[in-house]
């Protein structure tokens, strides 16, 4: 699959570099063009409403998508930045100085409903005892050095404090899974961008080339040990049955104590602007994890991430240490309104192995014969997706 995955890009890649803009020679290039220069934001107010709607055999509800912006990019002085944005789960405001080298500032910033734990899916269905809501409230710096023109380094670091009580919101009552109550976390990390991008149209239409990758460490203090129940052998649900229908679940506590996450991103972009504006458009994501559970792992599919991003599928339908999508995309102009229809085509993969902690569903069992009775003649039972958890006890809630 991965193999046909790489063929599959690389012929995606080569079109791109028989066009001026991504085969023109370095000696073409002046100097002077390389030269950091300030970006102006296009527009001071932005509002963007949406629904994310996915369609499957399972559990299809659909999330609102809402964005507000307000971008304070014209004062009298000329080095001064603020921002204020609210989306459907964030609100954040940016006071910065910002200049042709740098961009510096202050980030305060409010979550909420924000966690992979938010939503657990089983083959399409949602389990609503094992989910499980969160806020957190904060505030971080970041410093961005611009060397050139298409070459950027950033550092930030935000720390906050995450809530899993809270009227209306998050509850949390009746749930299997046994959360801490409050916690912090600190997290710092860094970026470097190489990117000759030119955008227009609210960056709807671009040309050019990037390449991005980020390293990010997240550190929870207060954190406690996170316990988990799951079922043995049965699915959740059977054609919107809970199995077995007995009014009594027989299963395992499990528990984690993952305090230090390791995230890397990456991203690669090449564009191509043609005449009356028809955008070809290919990126490619990827991220990789270490030390993850269900509730703080990525939201890979989910319309509102801000990173692993797949149209169509549900909240936190995938959680996975592990992930790479590819999406083409072409944009047409409509001859009103400054409107454009973009359709795209997105492959994403993910490994059988998947090492979040929380992940997959109960024992089991092989051996020579692969039945129970086995197990005295050399066969053996093992925990099928929780590499990292150790079972506490049996229970009969």
């Amino acid at each position: 699959m991965m193999r046909r995955v790489i063929v599959v890009l690389s012929l995606m890649v080569i079109p791109f570099s028989l066009v001026p803009a991504f085969s023109q020679e370095i000696t073409k290039t002046e100097f002077s063009d390389m030269i950091a220069k300030e970006k102006i934001r296009e527009y001071k107010h932005v509002l963007v409403l949406g629904v994310n709607q996915p369609f499957s055999k399972g559990y299809n509800k659909y999330s609102p998508l809402f964005f507000y912006g307000w971008f304070g990019d014209d004062f009298k002085n000329k080095d001064l930045y603020m921002q204020f944005t609210m989306t459907t789960t964030r609100i954040y405001f940016i006071a910065a100085m910002k200049t042709d080298k740098i961009f510096a500032g202050v980030k305060p910033l409010l979550e909420h409903s924000t966690y992979s734990a938010w939503k657990s899916y089983n083959r399409g269905y949602n389990d609503k005892f094992r989910e499980f809501g969160g806020n957190n409230a904060g505030a971080g710096v970041f410093f961005q050095y611009n060397w050139l023109r298409i070459l950027s380094t950033k550092a930030t670091f935000h720390a906050s404090y995450h809530f899993y009580r809270l009227f209306l919101l998050a509850s949390n009552e009746h749930k299997y899974v046994n959360m801490p109550k409050r916690h912090w976390q600190l997290k710092p990390g860094i970026e470097l961008l190489l990117s000759d991008v030119r955008e227009k149209s609210l960056a709807r239409v671009k040309h050019g080339y990037l390449f991005r990758v980020e390293y990010q460490y997240a550190r929870r203090i207060g954190y406690g040990t996170w316990y988990d129940y799951d079922r043995l052998w049965f699915r959740e649900k059977l054609n919107n049955v809970w199995v077995p229908p007995t009014g009594t679940t027989e299963g395992l506590w499990y528990k984690s104590t993952v305090h230090a996450t390791h995230r890397l991103y990456f991203n690669v972009g090449g564009y191509y602007n043609f005449d009356k504006d028809i955008n070809l458009l290919m990126d490619f994501y990827g991220g990789y994890f270490k030390g993850v559970d269900r509730n703080n792992a990525e939201q890979i599919g989910y319309m509102q991430q801000d990173h692993a991003i797949m149209p169509g599928y549900a909240s936190t339908e995938f959680m996975h240490n592990l992930y790479l999508i590819s999406r083409l995309q072409i944009g047409f102009p409509i001859p009103f309104w400054d409107a454009r229809i973009q359709p795209g085509f997105n492959v994403m993969y993910m490994p059988k192995k998947n090492e979040v902690v929380g992940q997959g569903r109960g024992l089991y069992y092989y051996g020579r014969g692969a039945v129970l009775t086995d197990i005295v003649s050399g066969g053996k039972i093992a925990y099928h997706g929780y590499p990292k958890l150790s079972c506490v006890n049996i229970v009969d809630p």
